[in-house]
């Protein structure tokens, strides 16, 4: 698509283009429903170059399917051109078992370019006219790998800087001579890596990621941004953020780049599968449509927390209700009733304690009460036990004696 003046409208979301030999089309479609539902409305694709050098006709038709079935739910897609790890010398630093970095990524050597050349080359030719591609992102985090984050001495790394710069500007000019139509930008690790790398005349937007930790950092990253934007007379985009372990909620960034009029990729739509490298702290679904957090799915359509003096504590015993379902809770412990008996009364106890938000809600009660009644063979004692806690919990929020 040829540049916009104005991405605002952009509500994104990261993901990763499937390996080649497990690729499923009827996967793709699922994922894209989801993404649908929750009115997002483009996607920003990682791939994996191995998968291109291992067989490039099926890595191509693999990256056109999704990008048809994407489009098919009004989903446009800024596929990921480059990552810094091209060549075989260099296993990226996440995925050594103790953050170690090796020495120098074989793709910022000069030599080495021709190899990024074809590859970008290839991707161009096969989807660079599909009407859902809204822009190339010629580069996903520049600064922010191994070759930089092994080294402290201050003369090397901006030696190493230098060489990387020198490598995005080199390959934003490949992508202008292969595509001299559709936009191009460049996914920077930090708003000032734009300045730093000197690409803001040569990209048609500015990208830039965000993790920061509280409510200012994100709304200073957010001005500073739209400095930018002013001074090159370019839009802006935030294509990554969000992240529970480093103290970034979605709402918080959702809600600073709505209010900046920002664009927005959040990090990411899928929650992989435990043991993944990503599943305990990014995505918004499950593969089974749930979600990990409704309040996310609230900050996507626009609807935020209210953290101020307005906020009304709730009463879940404002009709008595928490009354009741502590009686039926004795009565069922009293009697010493079957399992099923005390599990009814446990979800009277533990609906209130989460409707009223008594509870952390990471593995809300009512999930381990299904899970006693998906039990062949459940422990009774174990259930009375855990009704009991739940009568307490319920006793203490609602401060009744």
């Amino acid at each position: 698509m040829k540049p916009l003046k104005d991405y605002s409208f952009i509500k994104g979301f990261n993901y990763g283009l499937e390996r080649i030999d497990k690729y499923s089309h009827e996967i793709e479609v699922r994922n894209m429903g989801y993404a649908k539902r929750l009115t997002l409305n483009s996607c920003r694709l990682f791939m994996q170059m191995e998968d291109w050098k291992k067989d490039p006709k099926k890595f191509l038709n693999c990256l056109k399917d999704f990008m048809t079935v994407a489009w098919e739910h009004g989903i446009s897609t800024t596929p990921i051109l480059l990552m810094p790890y091209f060549t075989d010398d260099q296993t990226p630093y996440w995925l050594s078992e103790d953050h170690s970095c090796s020495p120098i990524p074989g793709c910022f050597y000069e030599e080495n370019y021709p190899i990024g050349e074809a590859y970008v080359a290839d991707i161009i030719q096969a989807v660079g006219d599909h009407p859902g591609l809204l822009f190339w992102d010629v580069m996903n985090e520049p600064s922010w790998h191994g070759f930089m984050l092994s080294v402290d001495d201050p003369i090397e790394k901006q030696r190493r800087l230098d060489m990387v710069w020198k490598f995005v500007r080199h390959f934003i000019g490949v992508v202008r001579k292969k595509d001299s139509v559709n936009a191009l930008g460049v996914g920077h690790t930090f708003i000032e890596d734009t300045e730093y790398s000197q690409t803001g005349e040569m990209v048609d937007i500015i990208i830039f990621h965000d993790y920061l930790e509280t409510r200012s950092r994100v709304e200073a990253t957010c001005r500073r941004a739209i400095e930018l934007s002013e001074k090159y007379g370019k839009p802006v985009i935030n294509n990554e953020t969000w992240c529970l372990c480093r103290s970034n909620p979605y709402d918080v960034a959702v809600e600073m780049a709505n209010k900046y009029h920002i664009g927005w990729y959040l990090f990411e739509l899928m929650i992989e599968e435990e043991g993944e490298m990503w599943s305990r702290v990014h995505g918004i679904v499950y593969p089974d449509g749930t979600v990990r957090d409704p309040s996310i799915v609230a900050a996507i359509l626009g609807f935020f927390r209210n953290r101020n003096e307005t906020a009304i504590t709730s009463d879940v015993n404002q009709e008595g209700m928490a009354d009741k379902a502590i009686a039926a809770a004795n009565e069922a412990l009293k009697r010493y009733v079957e399992a099923d008996e005390l599990l009814e009364a446990a979800e009277h106890v533990a609906n209130l304690l989460e409707a009223g938000e008594l509870v952390p809600m990471a593995v809300p009660p009512t999930a381990k009460i299904a899970a006693y009644r998906r039990a062949e063979k459940p422990d009774i004692m174990e259930i009375r036990r855990f009704l009991y806690d739940l009568v307490i919990k319920l006793k203490e929020g609602c401060n009744i004696l």
